[in-house]
């Protein structure tokens, strides 16, 4: 400790100190170590969205879309919007029957269609949902026809479906792993008997690794991403079907649900050569984007369970099952803000009872983001475009590293510098707008010695001046203005290491919060 430094902690009254919790951004912790973390990063960050201008906003909320109409008690092995010719539908495959849901009721569409408990991949494309799995085989399906095997399927059954161009591609066969196989071109020829022949226009390849799974029409629009056990290939030059590998190494991907198309490039979650979350752009090698999480969520990953990715908006949306749970269904959601660059967790709220499972987009339509439920017959619409939440009370949750005296400013300025001196909270100062409800900031002292409380009322009246009444104007404002509230600490707010919590649950307009500000005193050094 240098003696300027040293001079600080000298003086006759305590030195004021200041710590900002400025906009939360940085998402979860990077690192096991609390001193380690930068000021501004949190150990947990439930529901809580990162404003582009500064400051925290609670989660969207989302809508119930589907009761129970049937009575199912498994999760979905399917949810896929389809269009064509007869109309649109959101189908499921539940317990094997195949399900659509008519308003807010699940009704039964085709019984007994497909093995029950196996999961299924499907594509809407042309006049047809084309849906596969390693039991079933290919089966075909149009809006108020009954679900048929195609007169021509592929040699053995693939456990994915996908589009390309005026192609159908399949691959993740238990028969032939190493294949994929691509169907005659144009679209009024899928349904002909020999559309996966490979004497008319169609082909297979084999790559050197078993498949797991695919990307069309990427990394050009000729080309179609197939994934492996230790990397992935373009393959190309349809029929005269060839392949090229993409980098020396690449990545594999261990989980071809969790592959999903961005405008950022391909998302996918990886564990060759490391374990992670990747996107690749096409030209570049993949990114990963979990480098700083991976004691946080991406070493609880339990492949051995379902992984879903898909995307939106920018957001990529991670849904998977922890490996502390005993629980066999997906039981967490990860969202991957691609603007600001950073992971949020989107738990639901526990009074529910309830977890996310298979998601759909919903490109005919508002592409809006459907999912199934894991552990009921019934499917969620998330993050609705408004700003309430859709009657679904939504819990947020944002809880600090652990903050030493290194961590605060000195109040008039410039940095404090010295670890593990004594602190005294003296007030906590936040700028937020809201209007119902309430926020509640947690603060515990040295894990646990004293804690203690403090509620933001967001319903208060709070000052006037400059809030509702606009100094040197006659006029009175119609919307609700930023606030600022000062809360003091009690006396037994004491200690050399602090940790705040943020939490807020409502089912009403969200509140920001802009701005917390805590402000102590330095005691001493010893």
């Amino acid at each position: 400790m240098g003696l300027q430094t040293a001079r600080v902690l000298d003086k006759q009254e305590h030195v004021e100190l200041a710590l900002e919790l400025l906009s939360f951004a940085g998402g979860e912790n990077t690192i096991s170590e609390d001193q380690a973390m930068k000021t501004e990063e949190g150990r947990q960050v439930d529901n809580w969205d990162a404003l582009s201008l500064g400051g925290m906003i609670r989660a969207r909320g989302f809508n119930e879309v589907g009761d129970g109409g049937v009575g199912y008690t498994l999760q979905p092995d399917l949810l896929i919007q389809h269009k064509d010719s007869g109309g649109t539908e959101l189908y499921a495959v539940i317990e094997g029957d195949l399900v659509k849901f008519v308003g807010a009721v699940l009704t039964q569409d085709d019984a007994a269609a497909f093995t029950s408990g196996v999961l299924t991949h499907g594509v809407s494309a042309g006049e047809g949902l084309w849906m596969t799995n390693v039991s079933d085989g290919l089966k075909r399906k149009t809006v108020g026809v009954a679900i048929a095997t195609p007169s021509s399927v592929p040699a053995s059954n693939c456990a994915r479906i996908y589009g390309h161009k005026t192609r159908l591609i399949a691959e993740g066969s238990s028969d032939f792993p190493r294949r994929v196989y691509i169907c005659r071109a144009g679209v009024g020829n899928w349904v002909a008997s020999d559309a996966w022949s490979l004497s008319n226009d169609a082909s297979s390849i084999d790559l050197p690794e078993d498949t797991r799974g695919c990307q069309p029409n990427f990394p050009s629009g000729n080309e179609t991403l197939v994934f492996t056990n230790r990397g992935g290939y373009a393959i190309y030059n349809f029929p005269n079907t060839a392949f090229r590998p993409l980098g020396n190494p690449f990545r594999n991907c261990c989980a071809p649900y969790s592959i999903a198309l961005g405008d950022e490039g391909v998302y996918f979650m990886s564990d060759w050569p490391t374990k992670g979350i990747f996107v690749y752009d096409g030209v570049n090698s993949p990114k990963e984007l979990t480098y700083f999480n991976r004691d946080v969520f991406i070493d609880k990953i339990d492949l051995s369970k379902r992984v879903y990715g898909i995307y939106r908006n920018r957001r990529y949306y991670l849904i998977y099952s922890d490996i502390d749970s005993a629980v066999s269904y997906p039981n967490k959601m990860r969202i991957y803000d691609a603007t600001l660059g950073r992971w949020m967790n989107r738990p639901v709220n526990t009074a529910l009872s309830d977890n996310f499972g298979y998601p759909a987009l919903l490109r005919f339509g508002f592409n809006n983001i459907y999912a199934a439920s894991s552990q009921k017959d019934k499917c969620y619409e998330l993050e609705t475009d408004d700003n309430s939440d859709e009657g679904q009370a939504t819990q947020a949750v944002y809880k600090t590293k652990v903050f030493s005296s290194r961590d605060f400013a000195i109040a008039s300025g410039g940095e404090f510098g010295i670890d593990d001196v004594r602190l005294k909270l003296i007030k906590m100062i936040v700028t937020f707008h809201g209007t119902t409800g309430s926020v509640s900031v947690l603060w515990d002292m040295d894990r646990g010695l004293h804690s203690g409380t403090k509620t933001i009322d967001l319903t208060a009246a709070g000052a006037l001046l400059n809030t509702t009444f606009i100094l040197n104007t006659s006029s009175i404002t119609s919307t609700p203005q930023d606030r600022t509230v000062v809360y003091p600490f009690p006396n037994g707010a004491v200690g050399r290491r602090v940790q705040f919590t943020i939490s807020n649950s409502g089912t009403s307009t969200r509140p920001r919060i802009k701005k917390i500000k805590i402000v102590a005193l330095a005691l001493e050094e010893a």
